[in-house]
């Protein structure tokens, strides 16, 4: 199975030709600066999908390349960092014969449900919403909070184990991911421009959730940074993160981020209260989303045979989209499944005062 990427394909393709992004860009009209965007994925170069689509044939038939391969791989990439919704992705397909009556009479119903919706955002008293109601939405941070301008939207994306994941950075959107379940948020200050494209250099922030500040550093082509404990803003960093830059344009970076070992020590439990702990054991691919202590800490597909260990303080949120393709182990109960098959299941775990000892707390689920 081929677990290359668009981006490293062109770049192979070309090097094994002998050929610079020069002689590309002179044989095929196609601006260095594009060229450089599909080889490092940066497509928040290009206007539009269209156009990197049409660059992207272009320069795979240049190289002599299978183009319906690329473009499968690209829709695939595309797909795997959308954000899609969840009530998109779990929603059964079916198929049914209508006439044209009821298409019209369906559509007049969803644009008056949709005008309702519309005019119950606009003055609904958030107050007189339930719990259940609050949790199905996704939470916000306020982002002035941590530092971070509020012009930079996030992405959520994974980071699993013995993995290097490219992140692409640009002056409007981070990359949101979770390490040992903590909630981190990395993204592009600014760019310094060198003489050369290599030579330019990005300042990077970085914040662990809950500190407040956010950690800077430079970096460039070629350039490797290490995130660990011992940098005085990133003490309660559990594990080192390894920062590999790739690329550096105007306006993005490109980086390659990559775990470390974890910190001897991190699973020791505090003394006198256990937090939430959930296992889960994938069975089949099913789309996810996890909210740790109030924030978002992982939301897309999980493939067939992974596990996730989830650890909250206070609350965990957990959605799945098919409940009979995941297993679950709690706090050390018995291992079940979670719930029945192609059923999107939600829990919410809790930690509250024990009432029999107020000295300790107790884990629940809410709806038990």
């Amino acid at each position: 199975m081929n677990q290359k990427r668009v981006g490293q394909i062109l770049k192979e393709a070309r090097e094994e030709k002998k050929l610079t992004v020069k002689d590309v860009s002179k044989d095929t009209n196609i601006a260095i600066k594009y060229i450089v965007a599909l080889e490092t994925e940066d497509y928040s170069q290009f206007p539009a999908e269209t156009f990197a689509l049409g660059f992207l044939k272009n320069y795979g038939s240049y190289l002599k390349l299978d183009n319906a391969m690329l473009m499968n791989l690209y829709r695939g990439e595309q797909i795997e960092e959308a954000q899609a919704p969840l009530e998109e992705l779990t929603k059964p397909t079916t198929t049914t014969y209508i006439d044209k009556n009821q298409i019209v009479t369906g559509i007049s119903i969803v644009l008056i449900l949709i005008a309702a919706y519309i005019a119950y955002l606009s003055f609904a008293d958030n107050s007189g919403i339930s719990e259940d109601q609050l949790t199905e939405d996704i939470p916000k941070v306020d982002n002035t909070e941590n530092g971070i301008p509020n012009t930079v939207q996030f992405v959520n994306q994974s980071l699993p184990e013995g993995s290097s994941v490219p992140f692409i950075l640009t002056e409007d959107r981070g990359v949101s991911f979770s390490v040992s379940n903590q909630q981190c948020k990395i993204f592009i200050k600014s760019v310094q421009e060198g003489r050369t494209e290599d030579k330019n250099k990005a300042e990077i922030g970085f914040n662990l959730f809950p500190e407040k500040g956010i950690y800077y550093f430079k970096t460039m082509v070629g350039e490797e940074v290490i995130l660990n404990p011992r940098i005085p803003e990133l003490g309660n960093l559990r594990r080192d993160i390894r920062i590999y830059t790739q690329a550096v344009t105007e306006k993005s970076a490109k980086i390659l981020v990559t775990l470390g070992q974890e910190r001897e020590g991190v699973n020791a439990k505090p003394v006198g209260d256990v937090p939430i702990q959930v296992t889960l054991f994938f069975n089949k691919n099913s789309y996810v989303e996890f909210v740790i202590d109030g924030q978002l800490g992982e939301r897309g597909i999980v493939a067939s045979g992974e596990t996730k260990a989830l650890e909250a303080r206070d609350r965990l949120e957990v959605k799945v989209g098919d409940g009979g393709a995941v297993e679950m182990i709690q706090n050390g109960k018995e291992r079940v499944v979670l719930g029945k098959p192609g059923k999107l299941v939600k829990k919410i775990f809790v930690r509250t005062q024990n009432p029999y000892d107020s000295t300790q707390s107790v884990i629940k689920e809410l709806g038990e």
